[in-house]
């Protein structure tokens, strides 16, 4: 059986996790975007030095932020380690919702060059997204026209497969791969959900996060996709650690409503528990 965790940040996946591993001696797989990064920690809300060292947990710390990383390469390792532990429980965990689909479901993603750094950097954002409104209106409409980085890429892969990134995505996405596949879904209350949140990232700053995100802005490419990590981007746009600090709550906030938008929405038979019953697990 594959226990797939499902639910927004800060919700108590990684508890829920631990206890199934425990419980059916089941190895975890992570499908956070940004846990893979080794040089991502104080930010990334990684399980601790001692459960990632208990030969439990895959694929975590293990990606460096130079490294082209993506979901067809996450997609590649997970279903290879899913194999390898065929005849195993398997609890899967994470935030990034589009890589357990691609790993779970029939996405086909097509070979591609690396993307060059300046690809379309003629363009402003207004030209950027009215190109994308010709070729995928819902992709468009949903990123809107102040995220540069994700209008480039979805032209990108319309120049380069002849397909918008709606049209490849359809491709098989609600056939699911594996027979004994299990969604747990967590509910959580929001005003609550926000203040662990908020704590959360109060303890991220009491651990050293302002410390360690100067020293990767001072040792790497802040363009690199890893840094555009919520937790990180952040002190980009001020120097003030307070105001980092309230602009990681706010974005932390709506990064968890478009996370259990997109598990509603993208998962069904999911198993919906409260967040009070994991303690009863």
């Amino acid at each position: 059986m594959i226990y797939a965790i499902l639910g927004p940040t800060c919700s108590g996946k990684s508890d829920l996790a631990e206890k199934l591993s425990l419980k059916y001696n089941a190895p975890i797989i992570n499908f956070d975007a940004f846990q893979v990064y080794k040089e991502l920690n104080k930010g990334t809300a990684k399980p601790s030095k001692e459960e990632l060292n208990s030969g439990r947990y895959f694929l975590y710390d293990y990606v460096s932020i130079e490294e082209d990383f993506n979901v067809s390469r996450y997609q590649n390792e997970a279903r290879k380690l899913i194999e390898s532990f065929k005849d195993k429980d398997i609890v899967m965990v994470g935030g990034t919702g589009l890589y357990l689909k691609a790993t779970l479901f029939n996405y086909n993603f097509e070979k591609e060059d690396p993307m060059r750094k300046d690809y379309l950097s003629e363009k402003s954002n207004e030209e950027l997204y009215n190109e994308l409104l010709k070729i995928d209106e819902n992709d468009a409409k949903k990123i809107g026209m102040n995220n540069r980085k994700r209008l480039v890429r979805a032209l990108y892969i319309f120049n380069t497969h002849k397909k918008s990134k709606t049209e490849l995505n359809q491709n098989g996405k609600d056939t699911l791969l594996y027979k004994d596949v299990k969604f747990i879904g967590i509910h959580i209350e929001r005003n609550f959900l926000y203040e662990r949140i908020d704590k959360r990232v109060d303890q991220m700053f009491e651990n050293g996060l302002v410390e360690e995100a100067k020293e990767l802005f001072s040792r790497y490419d802040a363009s690199l996709k890893a840094l555009q990590a919520i937790g990180y981007k952040e002190f980009l746009l001020s120097q003030d650690d307070e105001e980092v600090k309230k602009m990681i709550k706010n974005n932390t906030h709506h990064y968890a409503k478009r996370q259990l938008t997109f598990f509603k929405h993208q998962f069904k038979d999911v198993e919906w528990i409260d967040f009070n019953e994991i303690r009863k697990i």
